[in-house]
């Protein structure tokens, strides 16, 4: 099987307002992990952007630098589609940044991705799972920043962090170590098939999934039954709430849907919020959520 990986350096954590400044994508055989083709693009953003000293101490990529060797998004569209064609994605909290911020300004500039029918493995979250309950020599948690994990599987840092290039290699690494320790069948979860551009929703199987606020991890079909106000509140005040989350919610809420773009998966049936034997449905309302960044940080 061939698989993408993909990170991205950015102006800042807001999914919706940022900018990507550095794109890298490696593609790579999961029988012999060898890499079969890559890109790395520097992206000069289209009209005025600034970078906050902070992030560039991160990633170290100037205003100067991207006025003199970035290219626009615009101009290497057509070689990323080309690129990704066909092929499921990898990345390392790719599905609660780098897809949105990817998402997002594709969307500025006109254009959009194919985000449906793959599958997007995300090495964090497997990293998640596998330190559940583990804890360091000082009995704190222990840290699942891609440089911790890497660390932790190959007794050393990886050099280059936080260039988007050299993240993307650590991460097929932490990948092929984490399915050397668990198998392909482990790897292999419901919330890589969809998350919401605005990080609002995951799909399980048949059924959507609130995926941060203080309904997290309560079904769509419960919140009918136990805070549909939250669900309106989603729809029409919250200001982070993507129109592609906006149509998943709609048939819901007895609304009609928006027509449908590429990168909106098609709304569930109505008919089933009134399903009563749903998973992870405990039924307790709970108050209005505090949206942050906090859950992005890599470091």
């Amino acid at each position: 099987m061939q698989l993408v990986c993909f990170d991205t350096e950015t102006t800042g954590l807001d999914v919706q307002k940022e900018h990507i400044i550095q794109l890298s994508l490696v593609k790579f055989d999961t029988d012999s992990w060898q890499t079969i083709d890559q890109r790395d693009w520097y992206i000069l953003p289209e009209g005025p952007f600034s970078i906050p000293a902070e992030a560039e101490a991160v990633h170290h990529i100037s205003k100067a630098f991207l006025m003199e060797n970035g290219v626009s998004l615009r101009s290497i569209y057509d070689e990323l589609i080309a690129f990704t064609k066909d092929c499921d994605l990898l990345s390392y909290n790719g599905n609660g940044y780098d897809a949105p911020i990817l998402h997002y300004n594709l969307k500025r500039i006109g254009k959009d991705f194919q985000f449906d029918g793959r599958t997007w493995y995300d090495a964090l979250l497997l990293e998640r799972i596998h330190t559940a309950g583990m804890v360091d020599e000082n009995g704190e948690k222990v840290h699942n920043n891609l440089t911790s994990a890497y660390t932790r599987y190959y007794g050393h840092p990886f050099e280059g962090a936080h260039n988007s290039l050299d993240d993307v290699m650590a991460t097929i690494e932490v990948f092929k170590a984490q399915v050397a320790a668990h198998g392909w069948a482990w790897a292999q979860r419901d919330e890589f098939g969809f998350i919401s551009f605005d990080r609002w929703l995951q799909k399980r199987g048949a059924y959507y999934y609130l995926a941060q606020g203080a309904h997290r991890g309560e079904s769509i079909e419960s919140m009918l039954r136990v805070d549909k106000s939250y669900l309106e509140w989603m729809v029409d005040k919250c200001q982070w709430t993507d129109p592609q989350t906006r149509d998943i919610l709609a048939p819901y809420l007895g609304r009609s849907v928006a027509p449908s773009t590429p990168s909106t998966p098609s709304a569930p049936n109505a008919s089933c919020a009134t399903n009563t034997t749903l998973p992870n449905s405990s039924g307790k309302k709970r108050g209005k959520p505090t949206i942050s960044d906090a859950d992005l940080s890599l470091f």
